[in-house]
């Protein structure tokens, strides 16, 4: 290298002894650029790409926030700002919903360094014996069956069918229970504490930059951000053993999904924002919170600052999580009861269908009545209904539960899975239905957990089709039957639990 530098030097001066001023000058500039060149060699073609270069996140930057004896929940302060939300048309993977607009943000706030953990959560719990939806009811929540996401009432946050330590991610937790936990430690820590909305955390997310992926735009730096379905196809990973971003956040790509506190929907405003939070679902579509940054069951393109992914708000599935946000200073105790009561409005009425299930007798529907139901399905489809709705009325004078009214289902495909659309009279009771997939028709069975806007079964693809093969009333024998097999599969579960350390808590598939 030396040698070349020397002989370049003597053309150089050659060249300026012969009096060629135009030779000399280009000379100078390709002398310049041949420097910049020998100087930044991360500026070679096929080097990583460059992350922005930002000092480290100083002390006064963190927040630490104790929970138990032992156990501190870690947030980074962001600074208020201006940034691009969305994508633009250009970036691979975008999709329709990620127009981009102008957002300011005008206060400062504490974000969670990491996701939400076992541990953290577990402090929860055990602080105010809160049990999480998933546990409520019977039909448990979908947890990894080895291959898939499935339902089981063995599923929940302690057991989501993968071996988890508590330092990873807390999943398989509704949005309710994701405030639940932010209402609670706002009385805890003194300090205003809820989900972020969807521009706080693109914000944070992105810290600064606008490509693809917080660290640069190729795939191939996903797996060297996040965990997806390329390097942890079983199960999500503790958090905080990948790169973080420039901020010092990690796991805002991967892992798991986050609840953010919107509503699904296109962004409005559409151009520019201020503080944007979308506190209402769109007119005549079904209500559905957004989840943002991917999870270990996505792909690259999904782990993207811009994608977005929207779900029911009592989905509890294993690869569904949280991070909280704090107010950048302690609040007063009326600022906390405004900010725990905006969480509480937020809460999709989970203690209300709770204390409406405890309610509803279940058990006192007749056989007869169970039969019949099933024969009402059957004239459906022979006869149309018109003949329909006459039966039922005169089946509703001759007596029972729910005289002079159908129970009406409607079930419609979606993008993995499908919906459910049932009266509340119809809470506790067994669906079995019938999916067509990729791998041809499939039967299994739910219970009904009726919700605004329809309540999700989950099947990890998009249906073909689906239909209600039998409503089974609780009390029927056929019911009885079916929840006896449910108690074979917590029969196993325990046989699980029981078994030698090294194998306790894996998926059934294992």
């Amino acid at each position: 290298m030396r040698a070349k530098l020397r002989a370049f030097h003597t053309k150089v001066s050659s060249m300026r002894a012969a009096g060629s001023t135009k030779v000399a000058l280009r000379v100078n500039r390709a002398l310049a650029l041949a420097l910049v060149s020998l100087a930044t060699p991360a500026m070679a073609v096929g080097a990583p790409e460059r992350r922005p270069q930002v000092a480290p996140v100083g002390a006064d930057q963190q927040l630490a926030l104790p929970l138990a004896a032992g156990v501190t929940l870690e947030l980074v302060l962001v600074r208020a700002g201006t940034f691009t939300q969305g994508s633009p048309a250009s970036e691979a993977g975008r999709k329709s919903d990620e127009a981009p607009r102008e957002v300011r943000l005008t206060r400062d706030y504490y974000i969670g360094k990491y996701e939400v953990t076992v541990q953290q959560f577990g402090a929860f719990v055990d602080a105010t014996d809160y049990v999480t939806e998933a546990e409520r009811g019977k039909s448990g929540g979908y947890g990894l069956d080895g291959k898939k996401l499935t339902q089981s009432p063995r599923y929940s946050w302690r057991e989501p069918g993968y071996a988890q330590s508590p330092q990873h991610p807390v999943s398989l937790v509704t949005y309710g229970d994701a405030l639940a936990f932010t209402r609670w430690l706002s009385d805890h820590a003194g300090r205003a504490i809820d989900l972020p909305t969807e521009a706080e955390w693109e914000h944070a997310s992105r810290a600064g930059m606008s490509s693809r992926f917080y660290a640069g735009d190729a795939d191939a730096r996903a797996s060297r951000l996040g965990w997806l379905s390329t390097n942890a196809p079983r199960g999500a990973r503790p958090v905080g053993k990948l790169e973080p971003n420039a901020w010092g956040l990690y796991d805002v790509a991967g892992n798991v999904y986050e609840w953010c506190r919107d509503w699904y929907g296109p962004y409005e405003p559409a151009g520019r924002a201020t503080d944007p939070v979308r506190e209402t679902p769109p007119a005549g579509e079904t209500p559905r919170r957004v989840l943002r940054g991917g999870s270990f069951l996505r792909a690259a393109k999904d782990l993207r600052s811009a994608a977005r992914y929207r779900n029911d708000p009592g989905s509890r599935n294993a690869d569904n999580g949280f991070r909280i946000v704090a107010a950048a200073s302690p609040g007063t105790a009326s600022e906390r009861a405004a900010a725990s009561e905006g969480a509480a409005e937020r809460g999709e009425g989970s203690a209300r269908a709770t204390a409406s299930a405890a309610s509803t007798p279940a058990g006192d529907e007749s056989n007869r009545w169970s039969a019949l139901k099933v024969g009402i399905v059957a004239v459906a489809g022979l006869f149309g209904a018109s003949v329909v709705v006459s039966l039922v009325r005169a089946l509703g004078r001759r007596g029972g539960r729910g005289r002079g009214a159908a129970s009406e289902l409607v079930l419609k495909p979606a993008q993995d899975g499908f919906w459910v659309v049932a009266p509340d009279r119809l809470r506790g009771h067994t669906l079995r239905y019938r999916v067509n997939g990729p791998a041809g028709p499939e039967r299994a069975a739910v219970e009904l957990e009726p919700a605004a806007g329809g309540q999700f079964v989950y099947t990890g693809y998009r249906p073909s089709a689906v239909s209600v093969e039998q409503v089974l009333f609780a009390g029927s024998a056929a019911a009885v039957a079916w929840n006896a097999s449910r108690e074979q599969d917590d029969e196993d579960a325990a046989a699980l639990a029981a078994a030698p350390a090294a194998f306790r808590r894996y998926p059934s598939a294992y």
